[in-house]
């Protein structure tokens, strides 16, 4: 990783270095984004350290703001050991070099707390740990329970604050100690439904007004479950429905989907696009939201967006007491294609207005801007 970048911006502003493992168009990308575009520029400048990266899409955006991001590995994804053991290195020699006032520190697993110890030994006075996973995947190796494991017993008291996007996550990443629930905040205004988006949306993806159209945003990870939603347009198709599934994202199960829909000669009533920084322009297309995620915290950013454009959302029953807030567009479901078809035809019935999700993020507390302000908080130490 080059160190090379900018010097230190100003005495007056706070700087604040954020991490994630990982760098695309995930929900921990589009947290950050949302977060650190929405920043007093005045009181505060950023940067953000990733060990391995996929896309470069929010890059731009982040030299506008003033922001750089340092990546150890980048467009490779080397074995743990060594990532780990690089990726610490580096955080090191940035944190000696630029001094900064915060870390933010995204993380899946207990190593998360590693680097908060680093950031701790190199004087870094506000030090947040941030949960958004609920489990480790369940093809993790051992290397990698064992790195959780041994994180946590020798640095989670490392951190200054804990923080969580759900219940779950914290008390998976945290288990006895405290933690603080910070929501997936989103950009209300953005995610506004807009007929004519809609309109343009579905023209430039070849789908009729009449198709029902269903899918969602994100990694295409064992995760996100996508093989489960072909398994939903197999049923659809079955029941004679005129349906397409949409899937906007990239990762390790996106060939083996392809490959799943045309074994079973469903790829002409698929659409699998690439990661997008605009998601939202999917999101006006859609009739239902649909996630049936196996594990992560929640409800994920996505799930929010998807609230903020009016969509009704398929969400597994594991995810049921995750979370209290009263979002009024989910529907419980077990995961069984043939519920989740059912649910689609009934959904696609009874919907005739599309419902201005915007108001009910506000109120929830679920804007980015209401998010933001409890973050400066602790960023002063609040």
């Amino acid at each position: 990783m080059s160190l090379t970048g900018h010097e230190d911006r100003g005495s007056k502003r706070k700087k604040i270095l954020y991490y994630s493992e990982g760098w695309g168009v995930g929900g921990i990308e589009r947290f950050i984004m949302n977060t650190v575009t929405a920043l007093d520029p005045e009181q505060y400048g950023f940067d953000i350290f990733c060990t391995h990266d996929w896309s470069r899409q929010f890059d731009r955006q982040i030299r506008e703001h003033g922001g750089h991001r340092y990546v150890v590995f980048e467009g490779e994804k080397p074995d743990l050991v060594t990532r780990l053991r690089r990726s610490c290195q580096d955080w090191a020699k940035l944190l000696d070099r630029n001094h900064y006032d915060i870390v933010h520190i995204n993380t899946m697993n207990g190593m998360g707390f590693a680097y908060a110890h680093i950031a701790r030994k190199a004087g870094v006075p506000v030090r947040i740990v941030h949960s958004h996973n609920t489990s480790l995947s369940s093809g993790h190796t051992i290397a990698k329970r064992a790195a959780h494991d041994l994180g946590y017993r020798l640095f989670s008291d490392d951190a200054t604050t804990n923080l969580a996007c759900s219940e779950p996550a914290g008390a998976f990443l945290f288990r006895n100690k405290p933690f603080k629930v910070i929501h997936n905040g989103v950009d209300s205004a953005t995610f506004r439904y807009d007929s004519e988006i809609r309109s343009a949306a579905r023209k430039q993806l070849g789908v009729n007004d009449g198709t029902i159209l269903f899918g969602s945003h994100g990694r295409l990870s064992e995760a996100k479950n996508p093989l489960f939603q072909v398994a939903v347009l197999q049923e659809l198709k079955r029941q004679g429905r005129d349906a397409c599934l949409l899937l906007i994202g990239d990762g390790e199960l996106r060939e083996k989907t392809l490959e799943n829909l045309n074994s079973l000669g469903l790829q002409d009533s698929a659409i699998i696009r690439k990661s997008t920084s605009h998601p939202e322009i999917y999101l006006n297309a859609l009739d239902i939201f649909t996630i049936p995620s196996k594990f992560e915290g929640f409800p994920t950013n996505s799930v929010v967006e998807a609230t903020a454009t009016g969509l009704p959302c398929l969400i597994p029953d594991s995810f049921r007491n995750e979370d209290t807030i009263p979002f009024t567009n989910f529907k419980y479901l077990p995961l069984d294609p043939q519920t989740w078809a059912t649910a689609i035809n009934t959904l696609t019935h009874i919907q005739k207005n599309r419902l201005d999700g915007t108001e009910l993020i506000y109120r929830i507390g679920y804007d980015r801007g209401q998010i933001v302000r409890e973050l400066e908080k602790l960023y002063h130490g609040e």
